[in-house]
């Protein structure tokens, strides 16, 4: 599988560094699409071709939002979990609410990953 590779390494750290300090020092794919941005707009170059099945591409791409639509004046922490719109409407509402709770009891343990059941884990890696 072929990847673009980036031809100015001190950019791509600079680039990064200014990313994840904005997203609060965590690497996630949202900080690396933000360092990509930067990147580009620090004239960052890249050698070599894309790769069709590029991940950060695919994810951008998708329809990306809260599980619970209700009321935006809740804080993020409140509205449930984030994921894809096909992921959003393939749940079921015991799956949504059985989502959000273990994703909150990870985060309250300092976790960034919760573990599903296997129906919900599979409805969420094919997204």
């Amino acid at each position: 599988m072929a990847t673009a590779k980036k031809l100015d390494p001190q950019k791509w750290a600079r680039a990064k560094a200014r990313a994840k300090a904005k997203m609060g020092g965590k690497h996630s794919a949202r900080a690396m699409q933000l360092a990509v941005k930067y990147y580009k707009q620090m004239g960052g170059r890249y050698g070599g071709a894309k790769s069709s099945s590029n991940k950060l591409s695919k994810w951008s791409k998708q329809d990306w939002g809260y599980v619970s639509k209700g009321d935006k004046k809740k804080p993020k922490s409140k509205r449930g979990r984030y994921l894809p719109k096909s992921v959003r409407t393939s749940l079921t509402d015991a799956q949504k609410r059985a989502t959000n709770r273990k994703k909150k009891e990870a985060s309250k343990k300092g976790k960034q990953y919760a573990s599903y059941s296997k129906a919900i884990a599979k409805k969420v890696r094919m997204a």
